[in-house]
């Protein structure tokens, strides 16, 4: 790739649509790849790719019947080329990722929501351990079907569509081989669409769920956070009157000069003494030393319940907010994997089915099916790339 242009910076005039297709030419070079128009839109600054956006329809470039054939054909070669198979290798990595991360959220949360009942009683815990049940099983159920759907989508495109594509070979023979296919994998679309299905119950479960348990959450919180509050307020006129105590003692600590060598044996106890020996009344020294004594007792009392109930509310707080970013982001991620499954073999079949009518109309080879035409003249093996995605999604889960 060439040296970079500079990039256009606020204050300057901003570039013209051409300016910036120039660069964009510069910088991929005469041999242009996906990977490197993708390294080269990553030059490119955000006020560049403003303009490049705003001006998208003024310069849409697929006008042309052949211009929008040799697209199709072109995404179906950068799909299943090796580039196109890694970044479909590490998509399911990462779906596979994906899944291994709902599952540890589920095992914490199921955690914090058995201490959140235990201490408030609030009878979450059988819904959250259903709901992670039944994502386990969808789980599962979508990595055996993956890989199903995975060796069935390598053998459409090795094997079924050049079969089909075969003019040399009698069409009732063709006919007969598409239709031994969608017969014997007929039951995979009604798999697809169920776990598709089961996926969407899981969400809008789990969701209202989330909502239930941050309506109760927030109202806790609420509580809880007040009652921090009070506890807080009786710890500053605690404190206070501790200090107050503490000055009317020291009273006593001047006539007693080694007071503060003997702190850690007895606060009061040399004092007492003191006052026997003195021939005095000590119901001073003895209500100013109860009342001080008793002040530090709820003092110590009283942080220890303000320390627990922070706790308390941390982890309703942690808890609601690790719902909440489930349903958000981890749950979606799953989603798309889910899709990918359902959506690959939906169309697998409906490419079968249109081979097959072409065969049933007598298979006329000068306009043949385009997904025949893209897999027999082009190398398309649009199924196959996305086995790729799928094996690294069942084989990542099951490990």
């Amino acid at each position: 790739m060439t040296e970079v242009p500079p990039a256009y910076t606020a204050g300057a005039s901003p570039p013209s649509y051409d300016d910036i297709a120039k660069k964009l030419e510069d910088l991929i070079g005469d041999n242009p790849t996906p990977e490197k128009v993708i390294e080269a839109s990553q030059h490119l600054s955000d006020e560049e790719l403003d303009v490049l956006v705003d001006g998208a329809d003024d310069h849409w470039p697929l006008e042309t019947e052949q211009q929008k054939r040799d697209f199709s054909i072109g995404c179906g070669q950068a799909y299943c080329s090796e580039g196109g198979k890694i970044r479909l290798q590490e998509a399911g990595n990462e779906a596979t990722q994906a899944t291994k991360e709902i599952e540890d959220i589920f095992h914490q949360l199921h955690l914090k929501v058995a201490q959140i009942d235990q201490i408030h009683h609030s009878g979450f815990q059988p819904e959250i351990i259903r709901l992670q049940q039944s994502y386990l099983r969808t789980l599962a159920d979508s990595r055996d079907l993956a890989a199903s759907i995975s060796s069935s989508a390598q053998n459409f495109d090795a094997t079924i569509v050049r079969f089909c594509a075969d003019n040399s070979i009698p069409v009732d023979i063709r006919r007969s081989f598409i239709e031994s296919f969608i017969a014997r994998v007929a039951g995979f679309e009604e798999s697809a669409t169920g776990i598709k299905n089961r996926f969407f119950t899981l969400k809008d479960e789990f969701a209202a769920f989330v909502a239930t348990f941050s309506t109760w959450a927030k109202d806790r919180e609420g509580e809880i956070t007040g009652q921090i509050q009070a506890l807080q307020q009786e710890l500053d006129s605690l404190h206070k009157r501790l200090n107050s105590l503490t000055i009317s003692l020291q009273a006593f600590e001047i006539l007693y000069e080694v007071g503060d060598l003997i702190q850690d044996v007895g606060k009061f106890f040399p004092k007492i003494g003191g006052i026997i020996l003195a021939g005095v009344s000590f119901l001073a020294i003895v209500g100013l030393t109860g009342a001080l004594i008793a002040t530090e007792t709820k003092i110590h009392n009283r942080t220890r319940e303000k320390h627990a109930l922070e706790a308390k509310l941390e982890l309703i707080r942690r808890t609601r907010a690790e719902l909440e970013d489930l349903g958000e982001e981890s749950l979606i991620r799953f989603g798309d994997a889910i899709t990918i499954l359902a959506g690959t073999w939906k169309h697998t079949a409906e490419d079968a089915r249109i081979i097959q009518q072409w065969l049933a109309d007598g298979a006329d080879a000068t306009h043949p099916p385009a997904y025949v035409e893209l897999n027999r003249d082009y190398g398309v093996n649009r199924y196959e790339a996305t086995a790729v995605y799928l094996e690294n999604y069942a084989r990542g889960v099951s490990r």
